[in-house]
């Protein structure tokens, strides 16, 4: 999905942190369109580190995002300055951001495709949990619940067979995914909780990038002695696609929803990302389609739906349950 694709109009931002909307056909068709892209820059994200270290290349495309958006905020007539409230958000949430990225692209070369895909889907569940005690309206019900699980079971089955192979030496690599995974369910939380209700999604893009981008290439110079190795212009491509689509657009896409949507319902569709990374791979790559990576997929969407069904309407005159009763 791009910018000028035939997709519904970006939802209007309306409301403030605590507004938790449930998700309509627009949201519905958007998110799915941000999971198919966040798909694709996984796939370039690999490419990418065949040519340099993933926390260089991340931080790179963190310094073209943030050339591409002040270009974008300047012919908006954006303020890009910030201070007071703004500037302590904005410089908080890009640390998470910049530590976030640290953990997951640290962990995943100490371990498996399948473990990778497992851990960092464990950000809706943090999500969740958190939702439910830090944003009105956004209570964690047992269909939810349930529909984490399954989705969360189906991603289990797409990787079963790497999950299954032995590798007692990767306990390191899943700690820093799960970490990782805990941070993105904190930003999502932090930015809900504390940002949507006072900055435009650009603003809030803005202040991530500006913060996080030389952080990550101080990270970068410390940890990577050699993060050039065999650049090509398919390696450059890539970045500066991840830079003006995966960040630029897609990005601030998810902060404009956000401002609308609940939080942990956005966060349940990021299940369909490794979905279509296996699916991307039939169809791209000619992979075979394996009947566990079917019954993976339908889980994943029948999950993501539980979560995402709406509440049962009370019939007038019904007693209307306690808030204690709702939520076990």
């Amino acid at each position: 999905m791009t910018a000028n694709s035939a997709s519904p109009a970006l939802p209007v931002p309306v409301g403030t942190a605590s507004t938790a909307h449930p998700l309509d056909t627009a949201g519905v068709l958007w998110l799915v369109g941000l999971t198919l892209l966040w798909g694709i820059n996984a796939l370039s994200v690999k490419v990418v580190t065949y040519g340099m270290a993933p926390i260089m290349a991340t931080a790179l495309r963190g310094l073209l995002a943030l050339a591409l958006l002040t270009g974008y905020g300047w012919w908006r007539g954006e303020r890009l300055g910030m201070r007071g409230w703004d500037l302590g958000h904005g410089a908080v949430n890009g640390l998470i951001f910049a530590l976030e990225f640290c953990l997951i692209y640290g962990g995943a070369p100490m371990t498996s495709a399948g473990h990778i895909a497992i851990f960092i889907n464990t950000a809706p569940f943090f999500v969740a949990i958190g939702a439910h005690y830090l944003l009105p309206g956004d209570r964690m019900v047992m269909a939810k619940a349930l529909g984490l699980a399954l989705a969360f079971a189906g991603i289990g089955i797409m990787f079963s067979n790497d999950i299954l192979i032995r590798h007692s030496d990767q306990w390191r690599g899943d700690l820093l995914l799960l970490g990782g995974a805990a941070l993105w369910g904190v930003n999502t939380l932090y930015a809900k909780r504390y940002m949507v209700g006072r900055m435009s999604a650009f603003r809030m893009l803005y202040s991530q990038i500006l913060v996080s981008t030389p952080l990550l290439f101080l990270v970068s110079f410390v940890l990577e002695p050699h993060p050039f190795f065999a650049v090509t212009g398919v390696t450059v491509s890539m970045v500066v696609f991840q830079a003006a689509v995966a960040v630029s657009f897609s990005y601030m896409a998810w902060l404009a929803l956000m401002r609308r949507y609940s939080a942990s319902a956005m966060q349940s569709f990021t299940f369909l990302t490794p979905a279509w990374g296996v699916l991307l791979g039939v169809l791209v790559l000619g992979e075979e389609v394996q009947a566990l990576v079917l019954v993976g997929i339908a889980l994943v969407g029948l999950g993501i739906y539980l979560v995402n069904r709406p509440a049962r309407r009370t019939r007038p005159g019904a007693v209307h349950p306690s808030p204690t009763a709702e939520t076990r």
